[in-house]
């Protein structure tokens, strides 16, 4: 071979020889990096209704725990002819000396009461509180009128089914800040010029009030009892004809034995 070609082969040859050592160097480094490439983690399984392979229950998600509402606190419920047997009271007894009813007087406001107390006055059967006391109660019990309202409307039925005459409405206290109950007494259908005669009102006090006594008996907790003058505002009976009614019941076992009469200051 001649000068010239030697030269071109020991100049080819080295390049052969390096570069094939490149490539393999390359091709190590390629494999090396796929074989210490950490395999990416497979997505979790998150199946619905999958229950987990330890013997401990699984836990409840957040969002389904506490779940039941708060218990509510009871309101008592009002009581009327309708918790009696045979919606009605026996016959009062009659004896000389058996207690009878004391009623006595005072002035000022009758709402002034002290908490558990008893405040009574004379309704008539078609829920409405209108004029009179009657509308003061409405005003400062809105909450206990809508109880009567109901009883006389919802309960009962104005042209078929009335609420009877001589029977009572216990109202449990349900207005915010008031702690009082209120007692209705049904001594008139009606109210206004519709309302029922002087004698049948008066005829349906003692009744009415002897229910009265033995609901607040039944429910318990009444400490006082407080009354206007009823039937002596818009039903227009003289004041001293029901008086006789009242002071005539005889007191049964477990009755308040006194009632408050309640009018305003004058001036």
């Amino acid at each position: 071979m001649s000068p010239k070609d030697s030269t071109i082969t020991s100049y080819f040859g080295p390049m052969t020889e390096s570069r094939t050592p490149a490539k393999a160097k390359g091709a190590t480094e390629r494999t090396t990096s796929k074989a210490t490439m950490t395999p990416s983690p497979k997505p979790q399984d998150k199946g619905k209704g999958k229950r987990a392979l330890s013997g401990s229950p699984a836990p409840m998600p957040e969002k389904r725990r506490d779940t039941k509402p708060a218990t509510k606190p009871t309101t008592p419920r009002h009581l009327s002819h309708k918790d009696l047997s045979s919606y009605k009271l026996s016959l009062s007894p009659s004896s000389p000396n058996l207690p009878t009813l004391s009623l006595t007087y005072h002035t000022g406001d009758i709402f002034d009461a002290p908490p558990q107390t008893l405040l009574v006055h004379a309704c008539n059967t078609q829920g409405v509180w209108g004029s009179g006391i009657a509308k003061a109660f409405k005003d400062d019990y809105p909450k206990a009128h809508v109880i009567y309202r109901d009883f006389c409307t919802k309960e009962h039925l104005l042209k078929s089914r009335p609420v009877p005459t001589g029977t009572a409405l216990l109202i449990p206290p349900v207005d915010v800040g008031k702690r009082h109950w209120i007692g209705c007494l049904f001594t008139s259908a009606k109210y206004g010029k519709g309302k029922d005669k002087s004698d049948v009102i008066v005829e349906n006090t003692k009744p009415a009030m002897e229910m009265l006594l033995e609901l607040a008996k039944m429910a318990g907790g009444i400490e006082t009892v407080r009354m206007c003058k009823i039937n002596s505002g818009a039903f227009g009976v003289r004041w001293e004809r029901t008086e006789g009614e009242l002071e005539g019941i005889v007191v049964r076992e477990g009755w308040m034995g006194s009632v408050e009469v309640w009018e305003p200051e004058m001036g």
